[in-house]
């Protein structure tokens, strides 16, 4: 529920889903750790062999747009009258909360009526874009699937 929901509602950075992360990496509890590192691709514990990431896999033009777009707006967020800031800003992520959960067969058929066609449920590591994977925008330099499994990727022509 809290991978669902909690996306959905949280008004502030982490929201319960965080609260849950944080428990876990500080009792480091290997098991729920490694369960919820398949689901959403967060490494809680890190292993004792730690190697680094390369840098391409790490930074990339929309990550970095959106880092400074996160500044840009919690300092509009400081300048805005105490009174209203709660009221007109959400002190989340950029991407972090999610207005709407799709399963494949809802998404299907929203691409269906927006008039897309040859709609495909696809991997994490698999596409008809060529070289995709090259891209790393859904997995990892080392392979493994950028969100977990419990992301859906779907591919549809217009």
């Amino acid at each position: 529920m809290i991978e669902m929901l909690d996306q959905m509602v949280r008004m502030q950075s982490g929201g319960q889903m965080g609260e849950c992360f944080h428990k876990v990496s500080v009792s480091k509890d290997r098991i729920k750790a490694d369960f919820i590192e398949q689901r959403v691709g967060e490494r809680l514990i890190t292993p004792h062999a730690v190697t680094k990431p390369s840098l391409k896999s790490k930074i990339t033009l929309d990550k970095l747009t959106n880092k400074i777009l996160n500044l840009y707006l919690k300092s509009l967020y400081f300048l805005a009258p105490r009174s209203i800031r709660d009221e007109v800003f959400i002190r989340t992520s950029i991407g972090e909360r999610h207005k709407w959960a799709y399963d494949s067969f809802s998404l299907k058929r929203l691409l269906t009526q927006a008039g897309f066609s040859d709609i495909q449920t696809m991997r994490y590591n698999h596409s008809q874009i060529p070289h995709f994977n090259t891209y790393l925008l859904d997995i990892n330099a080392d392979g493994s699937a950028y969100k977990g499994v419990s992301s859906l990727y779907m591919e549809a022509r217009a």
